[in-house]
């Protein structure tokens, strides 16, 4: 049920205006030890993307930067070892699969950018570039912005690896 959501949420997202957020409750020096959606949205704020979805009592926001690239970000380990909140976070791009995607191009562009994890959901048809963070014993909310930008920084330079295209 959740991927599903997932699923249309990124792709009612995709169709959508960009709309601008505030980074309400940002604060580069914060360190958090967990999240929950509203520092994510907070987050995505301070780097001047739109949060154009959210995650309605599920620890996730659909996000979309000035240049069109949409991306999701999705708290995990929730409310575990009596943590409130999610300790950990997946940070995606997903992009419809090209037809030159093959396991050899996926491992290719794994090899060349140890920074995101290239995977294909072939039943999807899906192109899935990730990235994970660990925020056990903290990590400033800088810091998570600086792993968005990384992810978001490595797709042009994987895409066309993993699209077979080079």
């Amino acid at each position: 049920m959740r991927a599903m959501k997932l699923a249309g949420a990124m792709l009612a997202c995709a169709l959508a205006a960009p709309g601008a957020l505030a980074a309400e409750g940002y604060d580069p020096g914060r360190v958090l030890g967990s999240v929950e959606e509203s520092d994510l949205a907070a987050v995505v704020g301070a780097l001047g993307h739109a949060v154009t979805s959210r995650g309605d009592g599920e620890p996730y926001v659909v996000a979309r930067t000035p240049e069109g690239t949409v991306y999701l970000l999705m708290g995990t380990a929730c409310d575990v070892g009596g943590v409130p909140g999610c300790q950990g976070i997946m940070m995606q791009v997903r992009i419809t699969l090209p037809p030159g995607t093959t396991p050899e191009t996926l491992a290719a562009a794994n090899l060349g950018q140890a920074v995101i994890t290239t995977a294909a959901d072939v039943e999807r048809r899906t192109l899935i570039f990730s990235r994970y963070l660990v925020l056990d014993h903290g990590v400033t909310m800088a810091n998570i912005g600086a792993n968005i930008d990384a992810l978001l920084v490595a797709v042009p330079v994987s895409y066309p690896v993993a699209a077979g295209e080079e």
